[in-house]
């Protein structure tokens, strides 16, 4: 896919809706995620359809290597 529906950067998230606990969810470079502790894969036009219900997404720093 050559262009992704939504503009998130490839990487993990904290993911918040609002009936479920916090949970990570990874961003994959293609745009389809995966939700961490799961073998649940999400499209990524399932990810920009969260975006548009307003679902958070809250960018997760990587590990500094000192």
């Amino acid at each position: 896919m050559k262009d992704k529906p939504h503009t998130l950067k490839a990487g993990y998230y904290w993911y918040f809706i609002d009936t479920d606990p916090p949970s990570v969810i990874h961003i994959h470079e293609s745009g389809s995620a995966s939700l961490m502790g799961t073998d649940y894969e999400v499209p990524a036009e399932d990810v920009a359809e969260m975006i548009a219900r307003g679902e958070t997404f809250i960018w997760i720093d990587p590990p500094q290597v000192p």
